[in-house]
């Protein structure tokens, strides 16, 4: 769902972040056989986010999630061969570590990364977290040294857009218009 991309790049991009919305990384046929999916297409991450005075690069999954049952803790449970995982950067070591490493390359390679490797984090940004689910991702999150921005965090950033100066951007006018109109 593009909308929720818009929003997460958004919420990184006023914390200093350069973003861009479906990436899609670069992988060669024996890279692609070496993680064993010989026919993968080209994986496509949701948004990635550069902060050059820290030299930080995430890499953000996006789920909204608003009409199911949310996020779930059990949708990480780290199985190398889940061919339909929807958490394919968190479960699978391997693919995650290739992606990883093709990522700082391709960026290096189109001038968007300069000088020494950067800090690479995965970041979870979720619309919708299932039931009880939260206090278990965040524990998750934080032993894998992962990041995971949950509902309230969102609201909490698209409300502080309603302070911000006039911006001719989507999320910011909307957040305007609701929250200067309760």
């Amino acid at each position: 769902m593009d909308a929720f991309e818009q929003i997460a790049a958004r919420l990184f991009e006023v914390q200093g972040y350069w973003t861009r919305i479906g990436y899609a990384v670069e992988l060669t046929k024996p890279q692609k056989v070496a993680v064993g999916e010989p026919s993968l297409p080209r994986p496509q991450l949701d948004v990635i986010g550069y902060k050059p005075t820290t030299n930080e690069l995430l890499v953000i999954e996006c789920k909204s999630y608003l009409d199911s049952r949310g996020v779930m803790h059990a949708g990480f449970h780290g199985h190398e061969d889940a061919k339909k995982d929807v958490y394919k950067m968190f479960n699978r070591a391997r693919l995650r570590e290739m992606v990883l490493s093709c990522l700082v390359a391709q960026l290096r390679r189109e001038g968007l990364i300069i000088g020494p490797d950067p800090t690479v984090r995965l970041v979870l940004v979720a619309g919708k977290v299932h039931s009880t689910d939260e206090p278990k991702l965040r524990a998750l999150f934080a032993e894998k040294g992962w990041t995971f921005v949950g509902p309230s965090e969102v609201v909490a950033g698209l409300r502080a857009f309603a302070d911000r100066g006039y911006e001719n951007d989507v999320v910011t006018f909307v957040t305007k218009l609701l929250e200067r109109n309760r």
